[in-house]
């Protein structure tokens, strides 16, 4: 028989985007009769970590210092004066859901009364501006060192544009002082969601006992040494001394590919990995959760781990949905393949296009071939025409912002038909739907199929399609696919265990990509948590601080007692390097609730409960804090205020399946059966693609002697999760004892 087990609920796990690397030598000096001065020598850094700051560039890159002033870069965060402010503060006012914002200037300062975090009208003056075009957004600052983004923006666009106006974030969504998403609370915090990316040489300095920042900064904009690296072993250099090795830099930011003669010929492809130049950009150009302080001197995947291609950021196919960014989207593309780099299109210093129009695609690829009709389908110069408005489709994001897509990919209209995914095509021909461009693209080119295998693939694999597995496996060791893409199909692998999701996770962990080896890890979900080790030990000491952390965040939820002695002390140090990734983001609701869940999985429940309390500190209604603490408080025997954290959730996320089914749980355990029942099967209906909860609802049913009902539920669920072994063997036992 299967019974219902309420005392040992799936916890509520949060997956979170966001999250030191030491080096010593000495016992073997012991014995050396030179030990003092190896000691000095080794102790003293090759390169000096000293930021000076841009103006000491300035003397000897006065082109570049002058390009630079006029980049996004420098505009990334500013002072609040009348030179950087383009709001309109003369008395202006700005109405959203019923309340008034007022815009105002006093002497030399910018002021707004707005919403406070009680929900009251209170004046809040200006510190900085943040960003200029085409939108651009306030900063104000708190007594405890917190910045607080302000959600009401100014289109700075021109008012033939539609610009020139006050405009909220979230136009169509109440967002009141209660709402983790207001302009005061953590969501909108700049020293934690924003600051290192629009400032130079960031330290958060966060206290976690007062809840309070002391935050500094070399430069409050994007500086030279933001993406050179610390320059004071460069100025001894340009000061004539020599003997500094690599002009006192600590990387090179060289193309990887310089034109010849005006030519760049096709590279050769690469390996898809990550080069130097590209790891800078990507330090803020990409959907990424930071790992610890950043170092300049380490690799983009010991400070950062890049958020994968999954479904919410990403369509099928690749394209961009949620902001994204550059960085995800350009290593699916065949210019990173090929060897392409930001610098080859961007001027890093004005950060404009280095050619306007196909002049900057016709560096490698040849006019003759591609700017022409023939090739586009459009009149040469007329609205189509341009590489980028088919090859780089655009979303718009924070209401004005226009973004495009950095895949470089092929207009697809027949996917959208047979997918669903979006096409640059439509996206111009607004009056005209996907079967219209598929049918021009069909006859032109005799296509019948999507361009990109992979996209159907996915598709299936997330529609629970059983049959996508073998589509997974052979996506994921496709060496033509980017690794990026090869990752994503080795994470969603974990839908369908199996023998051959099993050998794909090993494949994965031995793979040269560490976007591959993080993917392993993932996919180890599906593998029962006591066993996940037999496959991931080589990754608790992979050289990559983002494989090690992301095979931890899997390994986690195993108690320490339960893993074979043998690995046990390289588990301890994993674990150690985890938990410090997590409280390095302590000012994180979701880091604080993926490290109370840790901390509960190890045992430790009251440094859990703490952990999770915190997170609810710095975001009251953050949903995965309130879960998590209601199962920790379950573990304590304290279910009676578990209730009460899971009632108030349940008024705050009515449509969320999680809610009901933690608090359906709480009820079978406290004797409520038939609210219970009702609970569970009202978290299956808002939440029909998981698998958990179709079961937990049908067990509930068959225990409370409604068995008939039981077996249809899964006998339904079954269809829908073909691969599910607790639907299977709970379907199987329920007929055999009719």
């Amino acid at each position: 028989m299967v019974h219902l087990n309420a005392n040992n609920p799936q916890p509520a796990r949060q997956m979170t985007p966001r999250f030191d690397r030491v080096a010593a030598k000495a016992h073997a000096l012991a014995t050396s009769g030179l030990l003092s001065l190896l000691l000095l020598l080794l102790c003293r850094p090759a390169i000096a970590q000293v930021f000076v700051g841009s103006d000491s560039c300035a003397g000897c890159h006065r082109s570049q210092y002058a390009d630079w002033q006029r980049s996004d870069h420098w505009h990334a965060m500013q002072p609040a004066t009348a030179e950087t402010v383009l709001g309109n503060f003369a008395d202006a006012t700005f109405r959203y859901f019923g309340r008034t914002t007022r815009f105002t200037r006093r002497d030399a300062g910018f002021f707004v009364t707005t919403d406070n975090a009680r929900g009251e009208a209170e004046e809040f003056r200006i510190a900085y501006t943040f960003g200029h075009y085409p939108l651009q957004q306030y900063l104000i600052e708190f007594p405890d060192g917190r910045l607080q983004a302000l959600s009401i923006s100014w289109d700075s666009r021109p008012a033939a544009a539609g610009g020139q106006r006050w405009f909220h974030l979230y136009p169509d969504e109440n967002v009141d002082a209660a709402d983790p998403l207001h302009w005061t609370g953590a969501f909108q915090n700049w020293n934690s969601r924003c600051a290192a990316c629009h400032t130079t040489d960031l330290k958060r300095n966060y206290d976690m006992a007062t809840d309070s920042y002391a935050t500094r900064w070399a430069e409050s904009t994007v500086g030279c040494e933001a993406c050179h690296g610390p320059a004071h072993q460069h100025v001894r250099w340009a000061n004539g001394d020599r003997a500094v090795a690599d002009r006192g830099f600590p990387r090179s930011l060289r193309k990887l590919r310089q034109p010849v003669a005006g030519v760049l010929p096709t590279a050769p492809v690469g390996d898809g990995s990550v080069g130097t130049q590209l790891q800078v950009c990507g330090n803020c150009h990409a959907r990424r959760g930071e790992l610890q302080q950043t170092d300049p001197a380490a690799g983009f995947f010991d400070n950062y781990t890049l958020s994968p291609l999954i479904d919410v950021l990403y369509h099928a196919d690749g394209q961009i949905n949620d902001e994204v960014y550059e960085l995800g989207s350009f290593l699916q593309s065949k210019m990173h393949r090929h060897q392409v780099t930001c610098s080859n299109c961007h001027d890093p210093h004005s950060n404009r296009t280095r050619i306007s129009g196909n002049g900057l695609c016709l560096q490698c690829h040849a006019a003759a071939k591609y700017d022409n009709r023939a090739h586009s389908l459009h009149e040469p110069n007329s609205a189509g025409s341009q590489c980028i408005d088919c090859h780089m489709a655009t979303k718009t994001y924070m209401g004005v912002d226009v973004r495009r897509d950095h895949s470089f990919r092929i207009p697809d209209p027949i996917a959208s038909l047979r997918l669903g995914t979006p096409n640059a095509c439509n996206q111009c021909h607004t009056d005209r739907d996907a079967a219209w461009a598929a049918a021009i693209i069909s006859k032109r080119t005799g296509r019948t199929d999507p361009i990109y295998p992979h996209a159907a693939v996915l598709t299936a694999a997330r529609r629970n399609d059983a049959t996508a597995m073998f589509g997974l496996g052979a996506l994921a060791r496709d060496s033509n696919q980017a690794p990026i893409i090869r990752a994503i199909a080795v994470s969603e692998s974990a839908r369908f265990p199996s023998l051959a999701q099993l050998g794909l996770i090993s494949s994965a962990v031995a793979a040269a990509d560490p976007l591959l080896r993080e993917s392993a890890a993932a996919a180890a979900r599906a593998v029962p948590a006591e066993s996940r080790l037999e496959y991931l030990r080589p990754l608790l000491t992979d050289k990559v601080k983002s494989v090690r952390i992301a095979a931890a965040r899997q390994l986690g939820e195993v108690p320490i007692t339960m893993i074979p002695a043998a690995a046990q002390a390289a588990v301890r140090k994993l674990f150690t390097e985890y938990e410090r990734s997590l409280r390095d983001n302590a000012d994180l609701p979701e880091a604080m609730s993926e490290l109370g869940m840790f901390l509960a999985a190890q045992g430790d429940l009251i440094a859990a409960e703490a952990a999770l309390r915190h997170a609810r500190r710095l975001a009251p209604r953050y949903l995965p804090a309130l879960l998590n603490l209601a199962d920790v408080l379950r573990a304590r025997n304290r279910d009676d205020l578990g209730e009460k954290l899971l009632l108030e959730a349940r008024a705050a996320y009515p449509e969320n399946g999680d809610v009901p089914h933690a608090l359906g749980l709480l009820y079978v355990r406290t004797d409520r059966t038939e609210a219970a029942v009702a609970l569970l099967q009202r978290a299956s209906e808002l939440a029909p693609d998981n698998a958990q909860y179709a079961f937990v609802h049908a067990v509930a049913l068959a225990e409370t002697g409604n068995r008939a009902a039981a077996i249809a539920l899964l006998d339904r669920a079954r269809q829908r999760f073909p691969n599910d072994g607790q639907i299977r063997d709970a379907l199987n036992a329920y007929r055999a004892a009719r």
